[in-house]
């Protein structure tokens, strides 16, 4: 009989990479584990500086530091400062606890720290490599901690092998970095990218002001500020306004007690709050934190401790509508909430104005942001005659119409009629014309044929620093898909050429928004998200509400949908074309 295995204890080195395994997945992890562990320490100002091409990751803070004693008891597996005992894992204050991060980072990298506290007479050095100790010797004393990260993973080949490209992962750092300024803002954060300062942060008095220095007043001066409280549960932050959203939710941050989380209960609120004030299928701007007693949140879920579990997520969802509706009724205490033609064809602006002398509400109208803002809902268009047993129903059908269809019209600017023998068809002229040029541009992509149109006088756009880091990453995307788009500065991009559809639109937004979409999926394959950014580009290319068309181009427009290959519904799923039969209107009338 063969031998069989016996059970024995991992080495510390195996044990040490088998949990940086699970807390440090990639450089980005790295990041946010010293940022936190700077910011446990009290530090007033941390400084970051990253450059993957040489493999290498510096945080340095002014907090407390470490004694020269304990340096080593911090690189030990669970030592850490934050807990003694058990009760301590259940009213977590700090970023931190397991005392997992620094002997896991160390495991797999070569790894120095220096650190001085004050009332020392020194301070101290260790250099690990690969999760052992090379040197440990006094330093001199200066304050806080610095720690150096080289050669990440370079003893674990298996986990390089899975890592992305420098700028997806320089990208995945840049967003850390975000989140970790939003939840102190009143620390100071310097960014070194490859010996270039792209992010400097002086102390902000708030949320809001931290915001404005990273995101800029495009961003700021578009969000509402939120601050509800209901027993010992304070919901703050702030909001975007109702015509200030996404086409993903790259621009949603959630703090609990000021730690950035991943929280469904959260983001599934946020949405709920704004179900009506947003157009579908759009995502709100949010930056939502949450105060709770400590007693109330365990962190301890997921060794990277980004998710969390609530000890009453539907009392804290409750209150996070609330928080944001609220928000919103003191916005319009004055006025309508500005609702530019928001949901008109589906999408707005990225940065667009604000409305100006929006209308009074009328005595008696529900708040603003109750009101749903619908141009027609056909799943609920069963029409019924006052003092009648008769009714209409409005089936759906394909858009495929014939020659002999007749343009009639349009319907409130925003819908096109035709009559093809005993039906009348009534079409969405935008999602009509989106499927048209979701077909059209889909297949001149995927024919490397894409028309485009070089710009006279260039556009120059500004993004936030994540949005960035994805257009960089995505230049040749952009260029198949029709533009020329160059580097203008950190978060500064040139536009020199868009596809030919958007000549006269908002090939800026769409630019943008196809950004967002590319953000959302990070590690998807271009492949997977092709079709989402090209509906991005049909949908800013597209006819929309209001604008007015003639017979010719209502006719123009069936004879191209019949061509279409899925024409059934846009590129969104929304239906394309109802029908109302003959027999069904003279049943309706009693003849």
């Amino acid at each position: 009989m063969a031998d069989l295995p016996k059970i024995k204890i991992l080495p510390p080195e195996l044990s040490n990479q088998i949990a940086a395994g699970e807390v440090v997945e990639r450089p980005a992890s790295v990041v946010k584990e010293l940022v936190e562990n700077a910011l446990d320490a009290g530090a007033s100002s941390v400084e970051i500086e990253v450059s993957l091409k040489r493999r290498r990751i510096r945080v340095k803070d002014d907090g407390v530091g470490i004694a020269p004693g304990e340096v080593e008891l911090a690189l030990s597996r669970h030592g850490t400062s934050k807990i003694s005992d058990l009760e301590g894992i259940f009213g977590i204050a700090t970023y931190g606890f397991r005392g997992e991060a620094l002997p896991s980072i160390a495991s797999v990298s070569r790894f120095t720290l220096r650190s001085f506290r004050e009332g020392e007479k020194a301070g101290k050095t260790i250099v690990v490599e690969g999760g052992k100790t090379v040197k440990l010797e006094d330093a001199p004393p200066l304050r806080g901690t610095e720690i150096l990260v080289e050669n990440l993973f370079y003893n674990t080949p298996a986990r390089k092998k899975f890592a992305r490209s420098e700028t997806t992962e320089t990208g995945h750092i840049t967003s850390r970095v975000v989140q970790a300024a939003l939840s102190a803002p009143e620390v100071r954060f310097n960014f070194i990218k490859d010996g270039k300062r792209v992010m400097e942060l002086p102390p902000a008095k708030g949320l809001l002001e931290r915001v404005l220095q990273i995101f800029g007043p495009g961003y700021s001066d578009n969000l509402v500020e939120i601050s509800h409280s209901e027993f010992n549960l304070k919901i703050h932050g702030l909001a975007g306004k109702p015509h200030f959203h996404r086409a993903t939710a790259i621009d949603q941050y959630f703090f609990v007690n000021r730690r950035p989380v991943r929280d469904m209960t959260l983001r599934s609120a946020a949405a709920r709050a704004f179900d009506d004030l947003v157009p579908r299928g759009r995502k709100p701007v949010v930056f939502l934190c949450v105060d709770i007693p400590y007693a109330a949140v365990d962190v301890n879920a997921h060794p990277s401790k980004t998710e969390v579990r609530l000890a009453d997520p539907a009392k804290i969802s409750e209150a996070v509508v609330r928080g944001i509706r609220a928000a919103f009724g003191k916005a319009s205490s004055v006025g309508v909430v500005e609702r530019s033609a928001m949901v008109s064809q589906g999408v707005s602006s990225v940065f667009p104005s604000r409305v100006a002398d929006a209308p009074a509400p009328l005595p008696g109208d529900a708040p603003a942001f109750a009101r749903g803002f619908e141009l027609w809902s056909p799943f609920r268009a069963e029409v019924s005659a006052p003092d009648s047993g008769g009714q209409i129903s409005l089936s759906s059908a394909h858009g495929r119409l014939s020659e002999e269809a007749v343009a009639l019209g349009q319907l409130f600017g925003t819908f096109i009629l035709l009559e093809e023998g005993d039906r009348l068809v009534i079409m969405d002229q935008h999602t009509v014309h989106e499927r048209v040029l979701f077909e059209r541009l889909m297949k001149r992509h995927l024919a490397s044929s894409v028309e485009t149109q070089g710009l006279l006088i260039t556009e120059t756009i500004n993004t936030s620093p994540a949005l960035a880091a994805v257009i960089k990453s995505h230049i040749r995307t952009y260029s198949s898909l029709g533009w020329v788009v160059e580097e203008f500065g950190e978060n500064t991009f040139v536009i020199r050429q868009i596809p030919a559809v958007l000549v006269g639109k908002d090939y800026r937004a769409a630019a943008l928004e196809v950004a967002e979409t590319l953000g959302a999926n990070p590690d998807a394959d271009f492949k997977d998200v092709l079709g989402d950014c090209i509906s991005r580009i049909a949908c800013r290319a597209a006819v929309k509400a209001g604008d007015e068309l003639g017979p010719q181009e209502i006719k123009g427009l069936a004879r191209e949908l019949s061509a279409a290959d899925t024409p059934y519904t846009c590129p969104h799923g929304r239906p394309i074309a109802f029908t109302l039969s003959r027999d069904e209107l003279k049943k309706y009338f009693g003849r």
